[in-house]
């Protein structure tokens, strides 16, 4: 990778944000007590991710990932504002899952928003960056 070049190199540089979004979502459906989602879980044999003591590390774990990948976006975008609402929205979830299902659905929703503008500012970064050949212009 050229040091003009943004674009980070490696598959988890590209994907950090999107896994823990994935991971976060999941393991907040669980906190949440998602009747499908636990029942699914014991019926597999995996009921002991239904227990606090294993839910809250692996919700932080996730979290992090997810701001670490919001934070490589930044790094080629350029943009602040997903990583911004996405602080917000995690410290939201972190709040508000002790009180109100709705509130921590509404943070979960600010992630999910968060990690869909950071691929899309990254798209949009990637499109601006790729030349155009002699054979794609318009006519």
């Amino acid at each position: 990778m050229s040091p003009t070049d943004s674009r980070p190199s490696g598959f988890w540089k590209r994907h950090l944000d999107k896994l823990g979004l994935g991971g976060t979502v999941f393991a907040a459906l669980c906190c949440l007590g998602l009747p499908a989602l636990l029942s699914l879980l014991s019926a597999i044999g995996l009921g002991f991710l239904i227990h606090a003591a294993v839910l809250m590390p692996l919700l932080a774990v996730f979290l992090v990932l997810t701001l670490v990948g919001l934070w490589h976006g930044i790094r080629q975008h350029g943009s602040r504002l997903a990583f911004r609402v996405g602080c917000a929205s995690a410290a939201a979830l972190l709040v508000f899952m002790w009180f109100s299902a709705v509130l921590t659905g509404i943070a979960i929703a600010g992630l999910v928003v968060a990690t869909g503008f950071n691929i899309w500012l990254k798209a949009r970064q990637h499109r601006c960056e790729t030349p155009m050949r002699p054979n794609d212009a318009p006519q």
